[in-house]
């Protein structure tokens, strides 16, 4: 369902830390529960996306952001997920990315993003805001990759291109993302479904294709558009195969 714009308030967006967990996976269920967006059944536990975060900074440093509103008092109303009481931040959306097929090296340079806002913040500019921020990440940093255990890396990379892949600290090795893909739920409200479309699109993404009844929830086959954005243009994986 739609939910009406909301207006534009101050916000500041920042790396996710534990402390926004329970937020952030309130805000995922809403969706789970009354949309088609997220195709779990089950509202998810907020060990979910604690290990995405741990998995995403502490592993592979692949960006999490959160986009927070910070409030003067730790009085608040968790009804829609948007406040924990006691917490003096108010998670009003996300943004990260995870790995594409992360068992194949080839497909180390490709992540998903996942991007979602409050319910009650819809249409303020938060999504474009986090979106710009986190592509911005990816233009300038790299991450690591952990597949494909007998792969080498180039001198560029934190192993020299005569040791196994696996052999410096993070026991991983550096990459850059070359194309980042969203997977776009096809809902029947036709505005909103373009204005979702659009989102993407005024941000470089293009459409690769409908993927016809991949899904199935709320009773009825669900299609899913794929967009993909190009990135970091003339950057040439170092990996020697």
């Amino acid at each position: 369902m739609q939910q009406p714009n909301t207006p534009s308030l101050a916000y500041t967006i920042i790396p996710a830390t534990p402390s926004h967990i329970p937020q952030i996976t309130a805000i995922v269920n809403h969706y789970i529960l009354t949309t088609i967006v997220n195709k779990s059944y089950r509202p998810l536990p907020e060990s979910h996306y604690q290990n995405i975060l741990t998995d995403n900074h502490s592993r592979r440093k692949l960006p999490f952001f959160v986009a927070v509103e910070t409030l003067s008092t730790n009085d608040g109303d968790d009804s829609n997920g948007n406040y924990i009481e006691g917490e003096g931040e108010k998670v009003i959306g996300f943004i990260t990315v995870t790995p594409w097929s992360p068992s194949k090296l080839g497909y180390a340079y490709t992540l998903e993003v996942s991007l979602y806002i409050s319910p009650t913040q819809r249409g303020g500019g938060v999504g474009t805001t986090l979106l710009t921020t986190l592509i911005s990440h990816l233009e300038s940093n790299e991450y690591f990759t952990f597949s494909e255990g007998g792969a080498k890396a180039s001198s560029s990379s934190s192993a020299s291109n005569t040791e196994p892949y696996g052999s410096n600290p993070n026991n991983g090795i550096l990459v850059k993302c070359t194309q980042l893909l969203a997977l776009m739920a096809i809902v029947e409200d036709k505005e909103l479904d373009a204005k979702v479309r659009k989102f993407y699109e005024k941000h470089g993404f293009e459409i690769m294709g409908v993927m016809k009844g991949v899904g199935w929830k709320f009773g009825k086959r669900r299609d899913v558009r794929m967009l993909a954005r190009e990135m970091n243009a003339g950057y040439i994986p170092e990996i020697i195969e």
